[in-house]
């Protein structure tokens, strides 16, 4: 029997801080190699001085694994981010915002946006049925 998700006390092991959960996503999104999200170059790839940062030689964009996901443009940690998403698919009844917000330690206004950005990604994988 598999096992379908994991309780709080292993996700938090699991992803402690935002470092474990960005090289958890870097993992899931691109395998071994960072990929440009703008060319999709993947061999004139070099490291920034900041971790997580990269550059493609070839366009001379710099990127992240952020760069074009429901992660874009948010100051919210990617370690918050996962939770946000583990709270989310364990739930019965669904979250709140007021309570993903309390949960989480972000303001409800910064709950509600990730909410909506979650519930747009669920809805854009999901074929019409």
């Amino acid at each position: 029997m598999q096992k379908t998700s994991i309780s709080e006390y292993e996700f938090f092991t699991k992803f402690p801080n935002e470092r474990t959960a960005r090289k958890h996503i870097e993992k899931r999104r691109w395998q071994i190699h960072p990929l440009c999200p703008h060319c999709g170059r993947v061999d004139r790839i070099s490291t920034r001085r900041i971790e997580g940062y990269y550059r493609c030689l070839s366009c001379k964009n710099d990127f992240t694994v952020r760069t074009g996901t429901i992660f874009e443009r948010s100051h919210v940690t990617l370690d918050k981010w996962l939770y946000a998403i583990h709270l989310i698919a364990t739930s019965h009844k669904g979250v709140s915002s007021v309570q993903l917000s309390k949960k989480i330690g972000v303001t409800q206004k910064t709950a509600w946006f990730m909410l909506q950005r979650l519930k747009e990604a669920y809805k854009s994988d999901r074929p019409d049925i």
